[in-house]
């Protein structure tokens, strides 16, 4: 083919060729990709709004189970430290009465006084646990050098950015075949 014949190919006809689907269609598919990229941009602008986008697959909800214990309360009877490694460590011994019969447990110092709220177990009353949460200061987090380790600022939105570009796309794709169909189309 010569290149006279070549070029007066190309100019007749337009960028899908002289026949295929897309040739027959090309509206059809110009308007799906069209409307895909402006719900697709419509969808980044409100994904946008939201701040974030995460997908979440774990289930973070408190699984309760019925254990068979019972709710009782314990007295704080002593408090110990111990230095393990150059680290000190609080302990409280937990003493329980039950049926008579006192137990006791050392467990790790949480800053609470008096009676605590506790769970034990019936047929096994040496095995209990402690139910009352304590009232703790949470201290800022320190890096290496024993400063304040500052808080990291969110991440950008990757989510928006990458829906906006397909979006874009999208939609210069679907207004290319229009064109290409109704205008270039001999």
């Amino acid at each position: 083919m010569e290149i006279s014949n070549y070029v007066q190919y190309l100019s007749a006809s337009n960028a899908f060729g002289a026949s295929g689907v897309l040739d027959k269609h090309g509206n059809i598919f110009g308007a799906v990709f069209a409307v895909f990229g402006i719900i697709m941009i419509l969808f980044s602008i409100k994904v946008k709004k939201m701040g974030s986008f995460y997908l979440e697959m774990e289930n973070h909800d408190p699984v309760i189970k019925e254990t068979g214990y019972l709710p009782a309360k314990a007295r704080i009877a002593d408090r110990r430290e111990s230095e393990i490694a150059g680290k000190t460590f609080s302990e409280m011994e937990l003493v329980f009465e039950y049926d008579g019969e006192v137990y006791e447990k050392w467990t790790p110092d949480l800053g609470l006084d008096g009676e605590i709220n506790i769970e034990y177990d019936p047929n096994d009353p040496s095995s209990f646990y402690i139910t009352e949460e304590a009232d703790i200061e949470q201290s800022p987090d320190k890096d290496d050098n024993g400063d304040d380790a500052e808080e990291l600022d969110d991440p950008p939105n990757k989510a928006f950015i990458a829906m906006l570009v397909f979006g874009i796309a999208l939609l210069a794709l679907g207004c290319g075949f229009l064109y290409d169909f109704y205008f270039i189309r001999s």
